[in-house]
C-alpha cells in the first residue's frame, strides 16, 4: 500500500519534538552500529532526519574519536568528537571521514561512511532539496520563489532567540514544518588551533562534494530565513545527514498528479484545483487537527490567523498532498 507523501511529517508536532522524535516521519533505517534513524520523503528522495552517529565505516573500521584539539586539526584522515567533548551533545565530523579516508596511503581505497543504502549527501542533492522546499510553499512567508526555508527546517528547541522577521530564533514554535528538524548543534572550528563554536546559534551540514579541494557545506544560522551555501575546510567538524541512494528510493511516495491550492495566503475560502475530489484535514502548527471535511473548498473563515498544515487526500489515486497555508 503506498504510504502517504512525506511531506506530511510536516505535521510537526515538532513543537515537543527533539531529534530521534520525529512523530511522521516516513519511516526508519539502522546504520552500521546499529542506531536506528527516522527518514522523510521529500519527492524524489527520502533524507535522513536525524544527524550520523556513526562510529565506524561500513566495513567495521573504526572511526578514530579526537578530543584534542592540537591533535584534531593536524589530521588528514577521518575522525569524530562530540560538540565540547560532551557526550550528551551530537557527534561532528570533520570531511575525511564523511569522504571514508581512514589512512594516509593515497592507494588505499577509501572506506564507506554511511551506511548501506545511503550515502552522504552531494552539493546537487542539497540543492534539489532546497528547491523542493521552496516550490511546495516552505517558505516562512508562504511564497515560492526565493530561498526562505530555513524556518521550516530548523527544529522548534534549541535555538537561541533573533528578533529578526522570518528568523529561526524568532518564534520557534513555527519552525520545522517540513520535518527536517535541525538542531543548532554548533561545530568545531580548526582556525587558531581548533576550538568549539556557536551551539545554540548554528549548525553546519557536510556534503560529499568538493569545490577544487574544499568542500561544500550547507549552513543554517538563528538570525537568518535562508539556507546558505559555503565551502570550508576538510579539517572542520560538522554535522551530517545521509540520503537514500536512488536505486533504493521509496518512489512509492512520488506523486503521479499534481494540485493548486489558491489563494495562499487566505482569509476564507481555499480552493483545491485538481484531478479529484478530496478528502481534506487541517492541522495546525502543533498538529492538532482542526477541520475535517470532503470536497475541492475549505472555509477557513472561522480559523484564527496562523498558519495551518493542509492534507488533501486523493483515495482514487492513492496519494497525499501535503500543503502549508497562511490564514490572515
Amino acid at each position: 500500500m503506498k504510504k502517504p507523501l512525506l511531506l506530511s511529517a510536516l505535521l510537526i508536532l515538532a513543537c515537543s519534538y527533539g531529534q530521534g522524535e520525529q512523530l511522521y516521519a516516513d519511516g526508519t533505517a539502522t546504520d552500521q552500529d546499529g542506531n536506528s534513524f527516522e527518514w522523510i520523503n521529500y519527492s524524489t528522495q527520502d533524507w535522513a532526519i536525524e544527524n550520523a552517529e556513526v562510529v565506524r565505516y561500513i566495513d567495521g573500521t573504526t572511526i578514530p574519536q579526537v578530543a584534542d584539539a592540537t591533535e584534531w586539526v593536524s589530521l588528514t584522515t577521518g575522525a569524530w568528537c562530540y560538540y565540547n567533548n560532551d557526550p550528551s551533545k551530537g557527534k561532528l565530523y570533520n570531511w575525511y571521514a564523511v569522504a571514508g579516508i581512514h589512512d594516509t596511503d593515497p592507494n588505499t581505497p577509501n572506506k564507506e561512511f554511511a551506511p548501506e543504502g545511503w550515502h552522504v549527501p552531494s552539493d546537487a542533492e542539497w540543492t534539489t532539496l532546497e528547491e523542493h522546499l521552496i516550490t511546495n510553499g516552505y517558505n516562512d512567508d508562504g511564497s515560492t520563489t526565493g530561498n526562505k526555508i530555513a524556518k521550516a527546517m530548523a527544529s522548534t528547541t534549541g535555538w537561541e532567540s533573533s528578533t529578526y522577521t522570518g528568523a529561526i530564533g524568532n518564534d520557534q514554535s513555527l519552525n520545522n514544518s517540513s520535518g527536517f528538524n535541525a538542531f543548532p548543534e554548533g561545530y568545531f572550528g580548526h582556525g587558531g588551533g581548533g576550538s568549539f563554536y556557536n551551539s545554540g546559534y548554528v549548525v553546519i551540514f557536510w556534503s560529499s562534494t568538493e569545490n577544487f579541494t574544499t568542500p561544500y557545506a550547507r549552513y543554517l544560522d538563528r538570525n537568518n530565513n535562508y539556507l546558505y551555501r559555503n565551502y570550508s575546510s576538510k579539517r572542520d567538524g560538522f554535522s551530517v545527514r545521509f540520503v537514500r541512494d536512488a536505486s533504493t528510493a521509496s518512489t512509492e511516495n512520488h506523486q503521479t498528479n499534481s494540485i493548486t491550492i489558491y489563494p495562499n495566503p487566505t482569509t476564507s475560502i481555499l480552493t483545491i484545483k485538481g484531478s479529484a475530489e478530496y478528502n481534506i484535514k487541517v492541522y495546525d502548527i502543533t498538529g492538532r487537527k482542526v477541520m475535517t471535511q470532503i470536497g475541492t473548498t475549505v472555509d477557513m473563515s472561522n480559523l484564527s490567523p496562523a498558519t495551518y498544515i493542509i492534507k488533501a487526500i486523493d483515495n482514487l489515486n492513492n496519494e497525499e498532498f501535503t500543503y502549508r497555508v497562511i490564514k490572515n
